[in-house]
């Protein structure tokens, strides 16, 4: 019934759930420092209440300054290593773990105070803080705020003496208000951080859906000439830099005017989409394939020497010279003419390199069209 109530304030972000906590995962570090140090200055300031119940008994004095001393010091020690945690699953653990230490040294530190005495300050600004500053699901800021609750009542109730009825009354009713008012802060916070996450994702999947449909040719799908160009020239800088071998194929379909002008622009399309699969079926995982402008196309080959780029080249030329359109139940036959060039130290930018490459492709061409020219 819970989690049913809970589900509809809060937006389940379903697989993204982990990314929504890395994503918050520097925030909420940053947020838990800040927590532990607020948490350490009050323990320590909580000394001078100390000193002044236990003024006259110098022995008890001294082991409350080393118990609150000692709390001071491990939360130090947490905050030094929560810095260094880069994974949300051992960052939950160690801050839950410190979450309930605290819940028990408060809940203990109760039996230090007089019968009489009850400490509603604290005791109401715990169970809110869990709620508002816990990164945690609901369900364990909700244990952990009932947690530290059911144990002050009870000290309250059951050891203290003396206390007006009224008063515990009071204070018992405190807690309730502070459950419902924290308990509805952090339904509100948790959801506007998830809703805020979701919005953000999908933006961000929208950006990169504009990014790819720039990127792709609408009918080929393949890279445009523009993108083509942009990672052509990082492949040239990098072969200009540490001179690793570098081969870029051109490719043109063989007599393309004369399938528009036999079959009509429709098969011209579905000829330059099919030749298009074929390649990018055909090259490596690294290669970069794009189209150049009308039925000619570019392979970059990073990585690869002439004779490696003639292979990658000729498999493409066999498979689609046996790869023939179907249009209508008809077969549209079709080829292709490589031309294929290494970068060498004479290449000052790769335009000369994407030069020497059409060449070879119009080389090709002349020698009699559906084959591969390699310089």
């Amino acid at each position: 019934m819970f989690r049913g109530f809970f589900s509809q304030i809060l937006v389940d972000l379903g697989d993204l759930e982990g990314d929504y906590r890395v994503f918050h995962l520097k925030n909420d570090i940053a947020q838990s420092i800040l927590a532990l140090l607020i948490a350490s200055f009050s323990i320590l300031g909580m000394l001078r209440m100390d000193a002044r119940y236990f003024r006259d008994k110098p022995d008890l004095l001294i082991l409350l300054a080393i118990y609150r001393g000692g709390f001071v010091v491990a939360t130090v020690l947490v905050m030094f290593a929560i810095t260094k945690i880069r994974k949300v699953r051992i960052y939950d653990r160690l801050v839950i773990g410190w979450v309930f230490c605290t819940i028990l040294f408060l809940v203990l530190s109760n039996f230090t105070r007089p019968a009489n005495y009850l400490t509603t300050a604290s005791d109401i600004i715990v169970p809110f803080a869990i709620y508002v500053l816990s990164p945690f699901k609901v369900f364990y800021s909700i244990a952990l705020a009932f947690g530290f609750s059911m144990g002050t009542l009870y000290v309250d109730h059951f050891f203290k003496t003396g206390v007006d009825p009224i008063i515990l009354s009071a204070a018992t009713s405190a807690q309730i208000v502070v459950h419902a008012l924290g308990l509805g802060s952090a339904l509100q916070i948790q959801s506007y951080r998830r809703r805020s996450f979701k919005a953000y994702m999908k933006e961000k999947d929208a950006k990169e859906m504009v990014s790819y449909l720039a990127n792709i040719d609408p009918l080929t799908k393949s890279l445009t000439r523009r993108q083509f160009f942009n990672i052509a020239e990082s492949e040239f800088l990098r072969f200009s830099r540490y001179r690793r071998p570098f081969s870029v194929l051109v490719l043109d379909l063989d007599r393309f005017k004369t399938v528009n002008d036999t079959y009509g622009h429709h098969a011209g399309d579905l000829v330059l989409r099919s030749f298009s699969l074929v390649a990018l079926e055909q090259k490596r995982a690294q290669d970069t394939f794009g189209r150049l402008g009308g039925e000619e196309f570019g392979l970059l080959l990073p990585e690869t020497n002439l004779e490696q780029a003639r292979v990658v080249a000729e498999r493409i030329q066999k498979t689609w010279e046996n790869s023939p359109v179907n249009l209508d139940g008809v077969p549209i036959h079709s080829t292709v003419s490589i031309g294929a060039a290494e970068a060498g130290n004479d290449d000052k930018s790769f335009d000369d390199l994407l030069r020497r490459a059409d060449r070879m492709m119009y080389k090709a061409k002349e020698r009699g069209k559906n084959q591969v020219a390699a310089e």
